[in-house]
């Protein structure tokens, strides 16, 4: 007779989706047997990630294959070995009388369960698999230093937690030559789109939308589907997964002064010690610090320190509801030392394009800002193309012409709550790949192309941008592609200001629908934009490539006589962006908010702060009142939409917020009270 428990058991097997290779892995060992050194897989990763609903997949496949399995959830142990062996032994067929009266009876006990565990050992394998094992305690030196050596070496050990193996294990090679470490981290977009199916989600917008909220988070995917499977899910659905799972996060996060440096952390996107303890005006002891980089949900990266997508999310939406004015001073103090570094790293003439990225995550364009709030450190790399290297290149373009696909590419900017989503043929995706050709280019040099490598050398992109210069003017006069612009131009106009000039033919990459190939891309753009260059494009007219280039600061080209037609009637469009000189100051006041110069916290705001405290216009935040400058000045709702790279509807949003916070009753008296505030405080002096 079927149980309740084998039906449970059998709709597990039937909803686990994804981890092929965690699970492949797991076999391999379970097949060795003594073969090898690895005894021990260290599966880890941050809550709510899967690690209990592997560790169960991973039940199945043991006994699959005849293996015995005992799971132990470390919770339930206390610090107590006696109560770990007792269980333990009992799970795999044993029952022993646990005593508490003295050491020499537990130690008995010990050798009584170890001798047994050793005994099952004999013409099968056991798996031992740990869970929750950040609750471990004190049995972890005791399993390190007494339990496992004594075991039997056909045994498997699977240690899973929020955290990898910690310093006792690692400082010891010998233990480091038996682990096996296995991160577990959120479901691809495929393996979530078969997960929210299986939920009875089928709606393939409503799941690139959950994918996207959720970030492939598992326990947050579940919690979506609840009401995403009838067809019900609302903007409040994301709210409520949010406040949900954040205290579940923050389990780890005992303290409140730990908990404060969480909601700080959340502003940024990375943030370092000093980041910190500017934006919160506070001293940090390095514990602290430490304590809060060792968190689960923290990772590493090229800029210091980030929180976990999911976790910055809910943390930033906890943080601006519960205290909005501490939110917002934190934000205003995070952009004043964001400046500042930027500002003085130009000065010195240093690489300044992580804190520029930075800025525009907060102030940029909506697309812009979509695109830098997933925009993580790289293990790619776009190199120049040698002589050695010409012919990956041009394998490179056969193959993605032999194997073309479509291309589904979503983002979302959390602040605005905006969505965007394309989509682009197998034949629209080889667009950019036609009406030039690699032979001719390298004839003018191979200064022309860049290949994208991966960390094991494969090639994953290219880039073709040759120089505008005497000698390939030519060649881009008759080009199809590029000739209807250059054709526009009279003379050599482009020629007659120094700096670097490029055409861009194409920045191609195998896969569009990837993050981290989709930021490879922008940021060999933004690599060219921030060195100070003209770079001119003509893209096909399709709006993956019209909001690219437009969310990045590239303005349309009018009046291009015969635009090249691309196949399928598809015409090309023409932009253009110039940063050489003065205007690259110009471009990042404008796309990133930079200030004119470095300003003190109390004189961030474009008026006269005395005049903003006795105005009735106090209260408004940054945006706020740049969206009251520009109704001075008398903009439409789409001038300002266009000028500060938000939407209409954002725009009526900040002035509705103004009107509210005031007791106004218009735009006109909006006007009015901010040149009132001004003609009364006299001319803002500087300092």
């Amino acid at each position: 007779m079927e149980t309740i428990r084998d039906v449970m058991i059998r709709l597990g097997a039937e909803e686990f989706t994804g981890r092929s290779f965690e699970c492949r892995y797991f076999s391999r060992m379970l097949e060795a047997g003594t073969e090898g050194t690895a005894r021990i897989l260290n599966v880890h990763g941050t809550g709510g990630i899967g690690k209990t609903t592997l560790l169960t997949h991973f039940r199945r496949l043991a006994e699959t294959a005849g293996a015995g399995f005992a799971l132990m959830d470390m919770r339930d142990y206390m610090g107590n070995p006696e109560l770990f062996l007792k269980d333990l032994a009992s799970s795999l067929g044993g029952e022993f009388e646990i005593s508490t009266v003295d050491a020499a009876r537990s130690t008995m006990l010990a050798e009584q369960i170890i001798e047994h565990l050793n005994s099952l050992t004999q013409g099968r394998r056991i798996v031992l698999a740990m869970d929750q094992y950040e609750e471990a305690g004190s049995i972890d030196p005791w399993l390190r230093e007494t339990l496992l050596p004594r075991l039997g070496a056909n045994q498997l050990i699977v240690i899973a937690g929020r955290y990898p193996l910690g310093s006792p294990w690692k400082l010891s090679s010998l233990w480091r030559r038996l682990i096996i470490d296995l991160p577990i981290s959120e479901f691809q977009y495929e393996e979530a789109k078969i997960y929210l199916q299986r939920q009875g989600v089928t709606d393939d917008a409503l799941i690139d939308r959950l994918w996207l909220i959720s970030s492939g988070h598992p326990l947050s995917l579940s919690l979506l589907a609840v009401n995403a499977g009838s067809g019900q899910f609302h903007y409040s659905d994301k709210k409520e997964m949010h406040a949900e799972l954040l205290p579940y996060w923050l389990e780890e996060v005992p303290d409140e002064t730990l908990r404060a440096l969480v909601y700080a952390a959340s502003i940024p996107r990375s943030f370092d010690l000093e980041m910190l303890q500017r934006v919160m005006e506070a001293p940090l002891s390095g514990d602290v610090f430490e304590r809060l980089i060792k968190l689960s949900f923290v990772r590493s990266s090229s800029r210091g320190w980030q929180l976990h997508d999911l976790v910055r999310d809910a943390a930033r939406q906890t943080f601006r509801k519960r205290q909005p004015d501490t939110f917002k001073l934190y934000l205003e103090r995070l952009t004043a030392v964001l400046n500042e570094r930027v500002r003085l790293k130009m000065a010195e003439g240093s690489a300044a394009a992580p804190d520029i990225y930075e800025l525009i995550s907060h102030s940029g364009h909506p697309i812009l800002r979509a695109h830098f709030r997933h925009n993580r450190s790289s293990a790619n790399y776009w190199e120049p193309v040698t002589d050695q290297t010409f012919l990956e290149m041009e394998n490179y373009i056969e193959q993605r012409k032999a194997a073309a696909k479509s291309a589904r590419i979503i983002c979302s900017d959390p602040d605005s709550d905006q969505w965007f989503r394309y989509e682009l043929t197998a034949h629209e995706r080889l667009l950019r790949l036609t009406g030039w050709d690699t032979a001719e280019l390298a004839a003018f040099g191979l200064d022309s192309f860049r290949l994208l490598r991966g960390p094991d050398g494969e090639v994953l992109g290219i880039a073709a941008m040759p120089p505008v210069r005497p000698e390939t003017l030519p060649y881009l006069l008759r080009n199809p592609i590029s000739g209807p612009y250059f054709r526009k131009l009279t003379g050599e106009h482009h020629l007659q200001e120094s700096g670097l000039c490029k055409f861009i033919f194409a920045v191609d990459v195998i896969d569009p629908e990837s993050r981290d190939l989709r930021s490879d891309s922008v940021n060999l753009i933004m690599e060219l934009v921030l060195s100070g260059a003209l770079l001119i494009a003509c893209p096909p007219e399709l709006p993956f490539y019209q909001d690219s280039h437009i969310s990045m600061g590239f303005e349309p080209v009018i009046g291009i006589e015969d635009p090249y037609i691309y196949s399928c009637g598809i015409q090309a469009s023409a932009y253009r962006l110039d940063t050489r000189g003065s205007r690259l100051d110009a471009f990042l006041k404008k796309t990133a908010n930079l200030r004119e110069k470095i300003v003190a916290i109390g004189e961030q705001h474009p008026m006269n702060q005395q005049a903003v405290g006795d105005s009735l216009l106090n209260q408004l935040t940054p945006r706020e009142l740049e969206v009251a400058e520009h109704i001075a000045l008398g903009a439409t709702n789409k001038e300002i939409a266009s000028a500060l790279f938000i939407s209409e509807a954002a725009v009526k949003k900040h002035l509705n917020a103004m009107l509210y916070k005031t007791g106004l009753k218009n735009r006109t008296q909006i006007a009015a009270e901010l040149l009132r505030s001004r003609t009364e405080s006299g001319p803002t002096r500087q300092p």
